[in-house]
């Protein structure tokens, strides 16, 4: 197998959902790119841009992190610094902070929460890409950063139950 077929991969496992014999190899691609990135540091320099998008901003595109509520203009959320005591927490996701589609469904899912009185809160600023995109593309390194950095602003809010449309 070539590099370029390791890289050609969308990670999206419809081709394992059609394999008539369930065979799993996403995860040995996973793994190949992870060796490719972490112990020999080849990649293709379209994912350098991600991985430091992820580093510096916290999340895969070069959209700032300051701007991850502006979709939440107009519709009074509160963040869990602000309310604490919530049933859920509604996970937002850079898709829903920053793609205009994504945002447009997220809204809609918060009226939906609402109509439903369920008490929910998002972690606004405080919340970061989960890092999925990193590991996919091989950079454990980036994804266990932004997965321990969530996981400590999750325990400092005690959060018990996530929500999300991400």
């Amino acid at each position: 197998v070539t590099e370029d077929v390791i890289w050609a991969c969308t990670s999206c496992r419809a081709c394992e959902i059609a394999c008539p014999v369930f065979i799993e190899h996403t995860n040995k691609i996973f793994e190949v790119r992870r060796n490719l990135v972490m112990m020999e540091s080849r990649f293709p320099s379209e994912i350098k841009t991600v991985f430091k998008n992820l580093e510096t901003n916290a999340n895969p595109w070069t959209f700032s992190a300051a701007d991850r509520t502006n979709w939440a203009e107009g519709l009074s959320i509160k963040t869990l610094a602000e309310e604490p005591n919530n049933d859920f927490l509604l996970w937002v996701g850079c898709a829903g902070s920053y793609d205009d589609r994504n945002k447009k469904i997220l809204r809609a899912f918060v009226n939906i929460l609402k109509k439903a009185e369920i008490k929910f809160a998002i972690l606004g600023n405080e919340e970061q890409c989960t890092g999925d995109p990193a590991r996919r593309a091989g950079n454990e390194f980036v994804f266990q950063m932004l997965a321990i950095q969530n996981i400590q602003t999750l325990n400092m809010y005690e959060v018990k139950n996530i929500v999300t449309a991400c």
